[in-house]
């Protein structure tokens, strides 16, 4: 009996181990691109371009730690190189404006599909599923001709409005809204209360998680933009930073000082609404 029971848990032990092990290799293989891109910012110009061989396009070399620590990268960025400020400025313009809106918008019609009543109201939401599952290029030239129409090319609102109105919020705070009891509601319909009311005093306390992990996924999203940008904008000069970071033109020398400038934002956000982000989808 003993013997079994020692042989079960070093069954167990190797199971364990190997799992733990996988998780680990899994790790490093994602983290690894994060932790270059962060020493790499600490190198200097002529370090980094000495990595880069510009006549294959290839990496000559790879490592991970500085020979000479430096923040040239960062004072080109901040001091001597106002382009990417500009476009990192750019961003934060085009991402605080659709958080905002898509919290607003989808709270509302989240509210209106989980809780109340109307003629349609199941096969609308249904359309909203739909345009859920299309991907982005399938109406990119669609709203190109659109916006040229109605004079919204090289102007911000091509990219605020798509999102402020976007199906994913909508459905994600639906199921929070569903989760809320139908007698509350019918109790404040009882005292009198509008559904103006109902909607800030019952239904927004209680899916403030949801649209905290809204907001957090909404900024991922908008902030890394590259695809409405590059279509819909004209002006250079109005690109944000996750443009400047995607195409072939970046300068290599404070490339890697500019994505941990962009990618802090992100963190940030992320770790603040880390606990609210799951506590959402558990309800999915």
């Amino acid at each position: 009996m003993i013997t079994k029971i020692k042989e079960k848990l070093k069954k167990l032990t190797i199971k364990s181990a190997l799992k733990y092990s996988l998780l680990i290799a899994l790790t490093i293989i994602f983290l690894l691109p994060v932790v270059y891109m962060v020493t790499s910012s600490f190198m200097s110009s002529k370090e980094v371009t000495g990595m880069l061989d510009f006549t294959t396009g290839e990496y000559a070399s790879f490592k991970l730690i500085p020979r000479d620590f430096s923040l040239e990268q960062y004072y080109k960025v901040f001091f001597r190189n106002s382009e990417y400020l500009s476009e990192f400025w750019n961003s934060v313009l085009i991402t605080l404006p659709t958080v905002i809106g898509q919290l607003i918008v989808s709270a509302l019609a989240a509210f209106a599909f989980g809780k109340l009543k109307f003629p349609g109201r199941d096969k609308i939401f249904f359309v909203y599923m739909i345009l859920l599952i299309l991907p982005i290029q399938v109406t990119l030239v669609p709203s190109y001709y659109m916006y040229q129409k109605i004079n919204l090319l090289n102007n911000v609102m091509s990219i605020i409005l798509p999102g402020t109105f976007s199906a994913f919020g909508i459905c994600l705070l639906r199921q929070s809204v569903r989760y809320i009891s139908d007698s509350s509601i019918e109790a404040a319909r009882v005292d009198g209360a509008s559904y103006l009311k109902i909607f800030f005093k019952i239904i927004l306390p209680q899916i403030r998680g949801g649209l905290i992990a809204l907001a957090l996924l909404t900024f991922v999203d908008t902030w890394g933009v590259v695809e409405q940008p590059l279509i819909y904008f004209t002006d250079k000069a109005k690109y944000p930073l996750s443009v400047s970071l995607s195409v072939s033109t970046a300068d290599i020398s404070i490339v890697f000082a500019c994505g941990v400038m962009f990618m802090i934002p992100a963190l940030i956000i992320y770790f603040l609404g880390e606990k609210n982000l799951r506590s959402s989808f558990s309800r999915i």
